[in-house]
């Protein structure tokens, strides 16, 4: 048995150095890809006037705008697809080699989930304390910015005393309920390494998500305030909330109250 293990491996060891070398081979004789498959070609004098027009509103903050994927442009390139093959080809047989090389050794197919059950440890309770996080950045953050915008939007007096008041109600939030409670649920409980990732990851992501969401809303409030007599400024918008719903599973840190998104058809 030791034999042939010894043989398997070395076999493998030279079916792996052929691969490589004939992979090498054929990467360094691909004709290198066109400039303009891999560079976006120049700009019409149309692209040209709606980039001038965005460069206007560059007060507003990042715009975001439709655009192909890097890992798309990446991919067109010869080059980069040879390497990405390669890898998937190397992990391939590396499954392989320990599949085959645990087969010899033990007769069965050793499948041991002990580090990963223990890294995962306590789920029940991570899922808890995440839907008790995201409920609160749900409701809290939103609940204060609204009661701050209806106060600024009537006849009231003090208004810096409101400010003061919810922005207090929203800095002691931040610091307590996604701050201290999560890291002191993590503490007592001691969570795994990943569970402790999660809850630590998670928290660092909502705080940054309601910041940002207070953050570009609160402008618009004040200029709101300012033109109140206008029709056409109406805040907040309608679907508001859903807005808000939508920014905090959304992949990016920036609200806004619309992506651009692709329409996707399942057929």
């Amino acid at each position: 048995a030791q034999y042939l293990k010894s043989d398997l491996l070395r076999q493998f060891d030279m079916q792996v150095n052929d691969f490589m070398d004939s992979l090498i081979e054929e990467s360094t004789s691909l004709e290198p890809a066109p400039v303009p498959a891999v560079f976006s070609p120049p700009m019409s004098d149309k692209e040209r006037s709606k980039l001038r027009y965005c460069s206007l509103l560059c007060y507003q903050g990042k715009l975001f705008v439709s655009r192909r994927s890097l890992l798309d442009e990446l991919f067109e390139v010869n080059h980069i697809r040879t390497i990405y093959h390669m890898f998937i080809a190397l992990l391939i047989l590396f499954i392989l080699s320990t599949l085959v090389v645990d087969f010899i050794d033990e007769g069965r197919l050793v499948l041991e989930f002990d580090l990963l059950v223990y890294a995962f440890g306590q789920f029940p309770l991570v899922v808890c304390t995440w839907i008790c996080m995201f409920l609160s950045v749900l409701f809290i953050p939103y609940t204060l910015f609204y009661l701050w915008a209806q106060s600024h939007s009537g006849s009231h007096s003090h208004l810096r005393l409101y400010s003061l008041l919810f922005g207090t109600l929203f800095l002691l939030y931040q610091a307590l309920g996604l701050g201290f409670l999560p890291t002191y649920t993590v503490v007592t409980n001691s969570f795994p390494p990943a569970s402790c990732f999660i809850i630590i990851l998670e928290q660092v992501r909502l705080m940054m998500k309601a910041h940002s969401f207070v953050r570009e809303n609160v402008p618009r409030v004040l200029a709101w305030c300012k033109e109140k007599n206008d029709s056409v400024l109406t805040f907040p918008p309608d679907g508001f909330f859903l807005i808000y719903l939508y920014f905090l599973f959304a992949p990016t840190l920036i609200y806004r109250d619309k992506y651009p998104r692709y329409c996707v058809l399942y057929i």
